[in-house]
């Protein structure tokens, strides 16, 4: 039976399974990118008093962003990235709400960004189905 040899620190060896190695490396990404997600959420995520509300989670053919009066005296935009962080949408919002035609876009998970003069004010990820 084939084993798999792995160093840790250059001293110690560990003889394992194929199996088993697949099973803890795939528990090792998991973790990690439970770590980074949760990183991501807690330094990054605005508050939610933002005067944005980013709605619905999962979308047909339009995502609704509702601009209130708080940002009246600026510049309001929205970026929409794809899951390669690439961006798909980008344009200027009014006050009130705005329609975003999403009915281009693949099916997939997208995260739409709102910044007023550049300063992040709310994110949402979304589904297009």
């Amino acid at each position: 039976m084939a084993t798999c040899v792995i160093y840790i620190r250059g001293k110690k060896k560990i003889y394992l399974r194929p199996n088993l190695m697949t099973r803890i490396f795939a528990i090792f990404i998991i973790t990690l990118a439970t770590f980074s997600s949760q990183a991501n959420t807690s330094f990054n995520n605005p508050t939610t008093e933002t005067g944005v509300e980013i709605y619905p989670a999962v979308v047909n053919s339009e995502l609704n962003i509702d601009i209130d009066d708080t940002l009246a005296n600026g510049t309001v935009t929205v970026s929409i990235f794809n899951s390669l962080g690439e961006i798909v949408i980008e344009g200027n919002l009014g006050l009130g709400l705005n329609k975003i035609d999403t009915s281009n876009l693949e099916k997939g998970n997208y995260v739409a960004v709102v910044r007023e003069n550049d300063e992040y004010k709310n994110k949402s990820s979304f589904e297009v189905i």
